[in-house]
């Protein structure tokens, strides 16, 4: 069930009446704009943790193999770079 802007009004006029204006104004401003149904809950909440971090840990988890397999392709490289001067190195001075 949700409060419409009308049932609100109407709230907020009886408490202006039997609180006056500053508190009527001030317990308005707890209540939610919208209806409870809008209003996340804790559960709400914990499972969507839960999911951000599954998706969290599985993209970190491409970005780690990524990683890896950046490194390992550099590191073949610097090696063929390396033995392709030696061999150079070693036709040269022959």
């Amino acid at each position: 069930m949700s409060v419409t802007e009308y049932e609100r009004k109407q709230l907020f006029t009886w408490f202006e009446e039997h609180m006056g204006k500053e508190r009527a104004e001030a317990l308005m401003s707890l209540l939610p704009p919208v209806g409870w149904a809008d209003v996340a809950t804790k559960r709400d909440l914990d499972t969507l943790a839960e999911r951000l971090e599954t998706r969290f840990d599985a993209r970190l988890h491409e970005l780690r193999a990524d990683l890896q397999r950046t490194v390992v392709t550099w590191m073949l490289a610097a090696q063929a770079t390396v033995i392709a001067a030696l061999g150079l190195l070693v036709t040269v001075t022959r």
